[in-house]
């Protein structure tokens, strides 16, 4: 039997009818089947996973989600959210000698929040969300979240290829370069200031703004 994969809106559009007629949906399978009910009633052959409509349904606030959490064995904390795809995000805190230090790492778009010990989705609860308007400057942002959290996984498979080889040293420059890219302060064309200058739309780009004290905020 051949299977059909349903684009992105035809997905959207059932997962607003599931939950316009459910607010509250205790596991994701029941989420899928309920899902997968409704695209039936379009084509019979339309085929989609549980990871695929959870993805949509927060990418495009559909809705919202309760994470219980389950110990792991993994170490590396993850630049690439495991629920829905989007970038983490490293929540910083300054120590008493003046470093700053991250001590936990969040989803730019869901809950899915992780500290020192790595935990990983044990069990998912799905909400409507009440408002899913989406401005096209959010959904913008969000992706250039998500280009520099695969830089930065990139930047780690780069290292982990070229670790011990002759090609070491110009591996670590070239993963200097991407970070640069990602998160310089100073460069224009970095996805940080580009983020931070589409969410200031209006005013002078952020990076030509003097750091006046540690209070700004947006340095």
């Amino acid at each position: 039997m051949r299977f059909k994969v349903p684009d992105e809106e035809v997905v959207s559009q059932a997962i607003n009818k599931v939950m316009t007629k459910n607010n509250h949906i205790e596991t994701q399978t029941e989420f899928l089947r309920l899902v997968r009910k409704e695209l039936s009633k379009l084509d019979e052959d339309y085929r989609v996973s549980g990871e695929r409509i959870r993805r949509i349904g927060l990418d495009n606030n559909l809705i919202k989600i309760t994470i219980e959490y389950r110990e792991s064995d993994i170490k590396d904390l993850p630049h690439i959210c495991p629920v829905c795809r989007n970038a983490m995000s490293p929540v910083m805190n300054r120590s008493l000698e003046g470093e700053y230090v991250e001590i936990k790492r969040k989803c730019s778009v869901c809950p899915y929040t992780i500290g020192k010990t790595v935990l990983v989705p044990g069990r998912y609860v799905f909400s409507r969300a009440k408002n899913n308007d989406l401005s096209q400057q959010e959904l913008s942002v969000r992706k250039l979240k998500k280009a520099g959290a695969k830089i930065k996984e990139a930047m780690g498979l780069i290292e982990e290829a070229l670790k011990g080889t002759d090609l070491e040293e110009r591996g670590s420059e070239l993963v200097s370069d991407l970070k640069e890219m990602v998160d310089s302060p100073e460069l224009a064309i970095s996805i940080k200031n580009i983020s931070l200058d589409m969410k200031q739309s209006g005013k002078d780009p952020i990076w030509t703004r003097p750091t006046v004290s540690i209070k700004n905020s947006e340095k």
